[in-house]
């Protein structure tokens, strides 16, 4: 898998944003993706060696339409967790 399919785009959100004060950025990432292929992605594309990465993966979740039921597709998420000298540009232009 190449590197930069890894990561799909960053998550910007009310709680992303509380995380980011913390130095915790959270990305949507490849449904293959684990943390080795994170960790080296970010590493790859931002220059940053991440502290540690957690991933969760986010179930599908039921929407109504008026043909019934249908559901959004799974995703997974990556909180990484980096030093207090290292930061992400691309979040701080946001």
């Amino acid at each position: 898998m190449n590197l930069y399919d890894v990561i799909i785009k960053p998550i910007l959100t009310e709680k992303a944003e509380g995380l980011r004060q913390e130095n915790v950025y959270a990305f949507e990432v490849s449904r293959r993706a684990n943390k080795k292929l994170v960790k080296e992605a970010i590493r790859e594309i931002y220059g940053i060696t991440p502290k540690k990465v957690n991933i969760l993966n986010v179930p599908p979740r039921k929407k109504s339409n008026r043909y019934g039921v249908s559901y959004t597709a799974a995703k997974k998420k990556a909180y990484v967790f980096l030093d207090k000298k290292d930061k992400i540009d691309i979040f701080e232009s946001v």
